[in-house]
């Protein structure tokens, strides 16, 4: 197993005033999770309640640093939503009330601010790279993931995913079957197209997951479930947007165009299919990335944060 996880529930009576889980990764295994995070409003106390045992087992587990905001690793999802409550969510998207933040800026967190971006399909045009790409798709070699190997596709997205982004703040050692999971599921919804690598000399060096937006199947308070993949099999060209969900490249060819090339194989794979399209969220300080984001994108959309908090800071 690689977590130790354990429920928390606040309570008066019988009425739950606030949960969380608390996970301790073995690939991170300084940081206490508070994860899953929810409450009621003006719920001040039940949620002191929650960090005042959190420090008690950072104590007990020798543990250094309290994130909020996190649930279980970065690739299951990353802050609260801070603006655009009113607008509707995308897939894979974080959905919370305003005041969830608010609860935590007593503790004085180092506070970590994302960003998404979104735009129109017609706005997007490649013209004035035209050459550039020339010179990028004789250089490196773009494809599809080939289902049909599924294990080791997942493989080499595990790998791409651990030399990418090890740097990034709350990232951590991603294993093979974690993602295998992940994406056992997914597999039912997505095809080879939406998960595009790129490669040069026979290695494979970066990629980019995108994937229309199925919340547009769902009705009003439904999950995806089983009838969402029929209708995604039947009715998929209904889908609007589509979501550009992770890209990255290792860092030894992060300047070397390759991404632009990622870029370009999306768009030929989405114009005509897909009006509008959502990013997932970077990293505010993250300007390589905001920079492209801006390039493709034309405004920047939802806001996130998340929370590193000190045990020494909860009295």
């Amino acid at each position: 197993m690689n977590s130790e996880i354990t429920p928390i529930l606040v309570k008066e009576g019988s009425s739950v005033l606030a949960a969380c889980i608390y996970i301790i990764s073995k690939n991170y295994p300084d940081v206490l999770q508070i994860a899953f995070f929810e409450a009621l409003a003006d719920c001040q106390d039940a949620v002191d309640l929650i960090m005042k045992r959190a420090k008690e087992l950072c104590a007990e587990k020798n543990l250094h640093a309290i994130t909020v905001g996190l649930n279980g690793h970065v690739n299951y999802g990353l802050g609260f939503l801070y603006d655009k409550f009113q607008d509707g969510l995308s897939f894979g998207s974080n959905f919370n009330p305003p005041y969830y933040p608010e609860y935590f800026s007593k503790y004085s967190p180092k506070r970590f601010n994302l960003v998404s971006f979104k735009g129109d399909m017609e706005n997007v045009n490649f013209e004035r790279e035209k050459d550039i790409l020339n010179r990028i798709t004789k250089k490196f070699n773009y494809r599809e993931a080939n289902f049909s190997k599924f294990k080791s596709e997942m493989k080499v997205y595990t790998d791409l995913n651990n030399q990418c982004f090890m740097e990034h703040p709350f990232y951590f050692l991603r294993e093979y079957q974690e993602d295998y999971e992940l994406f056992s599921e997914l597999k039912y919804f997505i095809k080879g197209e939406n998960l595009l690598f790129a490669e040069h000399n026979n290695t494979t060096i970066g990629f980019l997951l995108w994937y229309p937006d199925f919340n547009e199947l769902l009705d009003r308070g439904k999950t995806i479930g089983v009838d969402t993949f029929i209708k995604n099999k039947l009715f998929s060209k209904r889908i609007d947007k589509f979501k550009i969900v992770e890209i990255a490249v290792i860092p030894q060819y992060q300047k070397s165009g390759v991404i632009l090339g990622l870029f370009n194989e999306l768009y030929n794979k989405t114009k005509g299919r897909f009006s509008s399209y959502e990013t997932s969220w970077i990293l505010e300080d993250n300007y390589r990335s905001k920079s492209l984001g801006a390039k493709w994108a034309e405004e920047e959309y939802k806001h996130f944060v998340a929370f590193e908090i000190s045990p020494k800071e909860i009295i």
